[in-house]
């Protein structure tokens, strides 16, 4: 599992060019400086020469180290005569050193073979840009999920448990497949509990998007490649694709549905339900699973329903290969809604 090759040559680039430009904007104060204060640039070309000096010496015959020592002794002056100048300019010593965004890897993004933290935020801030889920993927977290908008009385002449207690679960669940992902099943506590995919069904407005939002988040700060998109502009793409004239689509969004570490889907059911359409479907999801590729699906359909519209290859895979999760509850938007007015 690894950052999206899209991602990282972005970001990369974004580095190279704010090291670039902080070596440009330092050259640039030096010059400007060498027209106000000249005995700075004589010293400069003094400082530039000790360099040689020391490799000659090095070759040379003699005390070297008496050699080396007086070269040392003269580079400190000059570095104390041109840090007195600037300060006596009103600069600080570091005026025409380049100034990094990160003073840690001098924005390289790398401290020796280790990637600096700043390089892991840009990679997972460029992921969360990719992913498809814009900006509500930072509004939408575990953090800011919110149980008291589920009902804790349990429903009335039932076993079943209430919709806060029932949803407090469904949420620890999610939180355990978000900080398993992409764990070998030998990795975990438990590993037979650990689901490999999730299926969301429930009806609108009970906090389907904001799981997946959650999980995606945690998901991509671990360095995977996530991509969330609805089932119907999944289905478009590859009819799309199968209709279009030979290198007349660009495929690689189909790729990326096959290849990305978690595919999030979005709304199954509200595609079109052709022959064509299921089966698209199922090789899409049955392609993800034979490459261990993690999925979550969300549907406002029940299984009954889900049951009447997709073939038994497809329900086969679902009920054997995913964690089916209900959502219950009360609509929270319009729960949101009401605490406005």
């Amino acid at each position: 599992m690894a950052y999206n090759s899209k991602v990282v040559q972005k970001v990369l680039g974004d580095f190279e060019s704010k090291y670039k430009s902080a070596a440009i904007n330092a050259e640039k104060r030096k010059i400007e400086l060498y027209g106000k204060i000249p005995e700075l640039l004589a010293i400069d070309k003094k400082l530039e020469e000790t360099h040689k000096e020391l490799a000659a010496i090095i070759f040379s015959e003699g005390d070297r180290e008496l050699k080396i020592g007086e070269t040392k002794k003269n580079n400190q002056n000059l570095m104390a005569r041109r840090n007195s100048l600037l300060e006596g300019a009103g600069y600080p010593k570091n005026h025409t050193e380049p100034i990094y965004e990160c003073a840690a890897c001098g924005d390289t993004g790398y401290k020796g073979d280790l990637i600096c933290e700043c390089l892991k935020k840009a990679l997972a801030a460029e992921s969360i840009n990719h992913s498809g889920l814009g900006r509500i993927i930072k509004n939408q977290t575990f953090e800011n999920f919110s149980l008291n908008y589920y009902d804790k009385k349990k429903p009335p002449d039932t076993a079943a448990e209430s919709p806060y207690r029932h949803m407090k679960e469904i949420c620890e669940q999610c939180k355990k497949f978000a900080a398993n992902f992409g764990s070998e099943p030998g990795d975990s506590e438990n590993p037979e509990k650990c689901a490999k995919n999730l299926m969301f069904i429930g009806s609108a407005g009970l906090g389907k998007t904001h799981m997946s939002s959650a999980i995606a988040y945690e998901v991509i700060k671990k360095g995977c490649d996530v991509f969330y998109d609805s089932a119907q502009s999944i289905l478009y793409s590859f009819e799309k694709e199968r209709f279009s004239k030979l290198n007349a689509f660009d495929s690689e969004i189909i790729e990326r549905y096959m290849s990305c570490d978690l595919l999030i889907i979005d709304d199954l059911g509200t595609e079109y339900s052709g022959n064509m359409a299921v089966s698209s479907l199922y090789n899409l999801i049955n392609m993800r699973l034979l490459g261990k590729k993690g999925m979550i699906i969300s549907t406002n359909l029940t299984g009954g329903e889900m049951q009447n519209k997709y073939d038994a290859r497809i329900m086969s895979r679902i009920i054997g290969e995913f964690a089916i999760l209900n959502f219950i509850g009360d609509d929270i938007r319009l729960k949101k809604k009401a605490e406005i007015k």
